[in-house]
């Protein structure tokens, strides 16, 4: 080749990547900047993971239509079905993105421990809106993994307190699902009993996917227990709600963790459902401008999924990723969310949040509430707080 086509090359050559440069600069001006949800948008846990989603995506709709941002952002949607090889497969997908800063996740404990190898491998930090095993968020999982819904542990104490200081129960069966979200509630109650010098009288895991509850129920009327605590998801607590019912065993006490705080649970009807009394993590949103706020703006939007639980845990987490992406929109990088995301202070519906070392939330809260004529209602404002209605076990 002569000099001058050798000239001419390196000229287009460089003419080329002026192209993909400049290409690449307009793509980051308007760029587009993905984040990952995962939560169970469908099946037994669906009712929670789908308000959940409906929350998230609200909040970071919001924020694209601000035009605060120099990008836009993308969610990218990963239905995990509680199941912990389906969450592993889309936290794959979602880090496999090159576009992807950050990621928000879990309603479920055992998928959310499954997945969190996956982000911290790659670098990508994920905060967790829902699950609430307490060893989630530890010193090795720091500063990729943080949490800003509370622990096993944290949800366990305010219903203890009610039951066992105010109420006096003493006579408890104890039930769990043997997963990782039931085993962690089973032993962070069973510690509250330990800690004021009470043995269950009867306690019993089953595999998270059972569906005849009959076993138990026969044990716990056998058992002569005036309480039953509940430490599993809607999908079992329901059932054994229902079938205790069924079998006559309604004068106990029948209460348990805010994953069985759902519209699902109501599905088993009033009167068997009647008397539940579930822990539910945050504030009572009514009682809040702020949580009367996102009431009317999510209701608002048509959703067929009703408020939940965990559905403010979510949205909280979507402002707090948009806080972080506020705080390094000029470079968002997983690295710059990471460290934003560790550091930040984010006052949202239910007051404010920042992390501890660990990563976990700082902002604790949990209220009661009961099922009252089939409908879930704060227990402060139900008639068992007021002396009329009773709960079933008290002599």
């Amino acid at each position: 080749m002569c000099r001058k086509s050798k000239l001419s090359g390196v000229i287009l050559f460089l003419a080329l990547s002026a192209v993909v440069f400049l290409g690449v600069g307009t793509a980051y001006a308007a760029a587009v900047v993905k984040i990952g949800f995962i939560g169970p948008i469908t099946g037994s846990n669906a009712a929670e993971g789908a308000a959940a989603r409906n929350a998230f995506t609200l909040a970071i709709n919001e924020a694209n239509k601000s035009g605060e941002f120099p990008f836009k952002i993308e969610i990218i949607e990963v239905d995990d079905q509680s199941t912990e090889n389906v969450a592993v497969a889309g936290a794959q997908e979602i880090v496999s993105d090159s576009a992807v800063v950050v990621a928000s996740g879990f309603w479920n404990s055992g998928p959310a421990a499954a997945a969190i190898p996956v982000f911290k491998d790659a670098e990508i930090p994920l905060l967790i809106w829902g699950a609430i095993r307490e060893t989630l968020t530890n010193k090795d999982n720091v500063p990729y993994i943080t949490r800003s819904a509370p622990t096993d542990k944290q949800e366990n104490i305010p219903l203890a307190v009610k039951v066992l200081d105010e109420m006096g129960y003493k006579d408890w069966f104890v039930v769990s699902d043997v997963g990782s979200y039931g085993s962690g509630n089973f032993n962070a109650f069973k510690a509250e009993l330990s800690a004021r010098g009470i043995t269950p009288i009867g306690e019993e895991q089953v595999p998270e996917d059972t569906i005849d509850l009959n076993s138990v129920v026969q044990k716990i009327k056998a058992s002569g227990a005036k309480a039953v605590y509940c430490g599993s998801t809607v999908a079992i607590g329901s059932q054994l709600k229902r079938q205790l019912f069924e079998a006559g065993v309604t004068d106990v006490l029948f209460c348990g963790i805010s994953g069985m705080k759902t519209e699902d649970f109501l599905k088993i009807g009033a009167k068997a459902a009647e008397g539940a009394l579930v822990v539910s993590p945050g504030i009572i949103l009514e009682d809040t401008d702020a949580g009367r706020s996102f009431i009317k703006l999510y209701n608002a939007q048509g959703y067929s999924e009703p408020i939940g639980a965990y559905t403010p845990y979510a949205y909280e987490a979507a402002l707090i990723l948009i806080n972080s992406l506020r705080a390094c929109k000029d470079n968002p990088t997983p690295a710059a969310m990471t460290k934003a995301i560790l550091n930040s202070n984010t006052t949202g519906i239910m007051g404010t949040t920042t992390f501890n070392s660990i990563g976990q939330t700082e902002n604790v809260a949990a209220y009661l509430n009961v099922v009252q004529d089939g409908v879930w209602v704060p227990l402060e404002r139900s008639e068992y707080s007021r002396g009329g209605r009773s709960f079933g076990g008290k002599k």
